[in-house]
């Protein structure tokens, strides 16, 4: 038995809703970049300094999701409906029902909130109503905003893939790897278990909570300094 493909759909949460990415997105999702390339420094290209980057990169992801490497969905804020963010999934494989969770990012207004944990949440637990039976995640490892996620999900960390692939800057990042396979228990056809997760905290604390900040190492550190702003070309990286 396979998986199905995702196709077109909306998923709504308490915080978020996640629809696919279109370009009349572009603009909004440019708002809530603007001006906050260590948010975005996570991700495999360089911040777009303009609107007309933003679409481009845009344009990039959904040629990428024509030919059958992803499905891209755009975040928006469950009050206002604004695209926020995006997310997607990535390396599909329905015959050996597998596929990543990725190229992630979320602008200020919900970043550092229960919101970042629940997208996670709610494209895992589609993916397996589609029949697949592993979710993973790669991410830089210096991603420990990420690590909390994982944490919160209770994804499992696999391990580390040293010097996989290189950052916009030019340096070199380590990946880890974590994964959650869906539940083994007898469901009906299409059914899914949820895993057990935590409590979310109450609104008034998610509007309260501020974005926790992007720290880069020292580049004396560690080789590497914060990214540079601008758009360069897409790079095979994990989203986060």
């Amino acid at each position: 038995m396979t998986a199905r493909s995702p196709a077109p759909v909306a998923l709504a949460g308490r915080y978020v809703v996640l629809e696919p990415l279109r370009l009349d997105h572009v603009p909004d999702l440019y708002m809530a970049q603007r001006g906050l390339e260590t948010d975005w420094g996570w991700l495999p290209v360089l911040a777009p300094r303009s609107e007309a980057e933003m679409r481009l990169i845009v344009e990039q992801r959904l040629a990428q999701q024509a030919a059958g490497g992803a499905f891209l969905f755009t975040v928006l804020q469950a009050g206002t409906r604004r695209p926020v963010g995006w997310i997607a999934y990535l390396d599909i494989c329905v015959l050996d029902q597998r596929l990543d969770i990725g190229w992630y990012w979320l602008g200020a207004s919900l970043s550092g909130t229960f919101a970042a944990v629940e997208i996670h949440l709610l494209l895992m637990q589609h993916a397996f109503h589609l029949g697949f039976t592993r979710v993973q995640w790669q991410f830089d490892d210096l991603d420990r905003t990420s690590h909390s996620t994982m944490a919160q999900i209770n994804a499992v960390r696999e391990g580390l893939l040293r010097r996989h692939v290189r950052r916009p800057d030019g340096s070199w990042r380590d990946t880890v790897v974590y994964s959650v396979l869906a539940p083994k228990r007898s469901l009906p056809p299409g059914a899914f278990a949820p895993p057990a997760l935590p409590a979310p905290p109450p609104p008034r604390q998610v509007q309260a909570a501020a974005p926790a900040p992007v720290r880069w190492p020292a580049a004396g550190a560690t080789g590497m300094g914060r990214p540079r702003a601008g758009l360069g070309p897409a790079g095979v990286r994990r989203p986060q």
